[in-house]
């Protein structure tokens, strides 16, 4: 991943996840509360009318930043998103500065660096709000990177929290999901690739563990019915071969990884 991140969502941990756009412990999010299997796509598709959406240029810099109307009338949730905005420009404008300096210093061309975010409403309960921000990067380098982070708005509590707090451990979603994913995931590597996929081959073989990937709940309007699992550029195959999404429907056993507070926003 990149060096230089910026805390954009290519490239966020979950620490600063909660530092970029203030998401709350469980209690807090609780008020004080102690469809085709395996297929690509994000299930995020369909335009939405943009409450917010900037676009600077410079000769040092590129920055984009939008989100939708339906998270704009979310009054807590738009200052959220606003202060997030001021403050990847500004971190940007500062990183392009030093180093477009540092270029001039050492006699080498420097290549103007750009970040983009987009915010967008993957999914909704009568509860939950599911959000997701895409982000992409170029910092200099052969290439950008770019990827994507998921969290969740209570609506009660107008409070952040992330998808995998509703689960009563990462263990027990991984627990439920069994071969599944590996199995969606595998079928999609073997289509790009053009052949079988092993294990041994090298390390984008392998099956990623849940902590490296992006959980992203989708919904039917009502409940969440499915769960998107993101690998980034270079969790799950080289970055030739870009991200890998696949969508599994939520069956009894995740249903049972639920905390049981949280089951009634899953079907059943």
């Amino acid at each position: 991943m990149l060096a230089t991140c910026l805390a954009i969502a290519a490239c966020t941990s979950p620490e600063e996840l909660e530092q970029k756009t203030g998401v709350e412990g469980e209690d807090a999010a609780r008020g004080g509360e102690a469809n085709g299997e395996g297929t690509s796509g994000d299930g995020l598709s369909g335009s939405a009318t943009l409450e917010r959406a900037i676009s600077e240029e410079t000769d040092l810099y590129a920055f984009s930043f939008s989100y939708p109307e339906t998270l704009g009338a979310i009054p807590a949730l738009r200052d959220r998103l606003d202060e997030q905005a001021n403050r990847e420009e500004a971190d940007l404008q500062r990183a392009a500065r030093d180093a477009s300096r540092e270029a001039r210093e050492e006699g080498f061309p420097y290549n103007r660096f750009m970040v983009t975010i987009e915010w967008r409403l993957a999914g909704q309960t009568t509860d939950w709000l599911s959000l997701v921000e895409n982000g992409s990067t170029y910092f200099g380098g052969a290439h950008g990177n770019y990827g994507l982070s998921s969290v969740l708005w209570n609506v009660d509590a107008q409070r952040l929290l992330e998808p995998i707090m509703l689960f009563e451990s990462q263990e027990a979603l991984a627990d439920a999901l069994g071969t599944r994913f590996c199995d969606a995931l595998d079928a999609q590597r073997m289509a790009r690739r053009g052949g079988e996929v092993t294990e041994e081959d090298d390390m984008f073989g392998r099956c990623p563990a849940l902590e490296e990937l992006e959980l992203v709940l989708l919904s039917n309007g009502e409940k969440f019915d499915r769960v998107m699992l993101y690998a980034a550029p270079y969790v799950a195959g080289p970055y030739a071969e870009g991200d890998y999404e696949v969508e599994l429907s939520v069956d009894d056993a995740i249903r049972q990884a639920v905390k049981a507070r949280y089951r009634d926003d899953f079907v059943s």
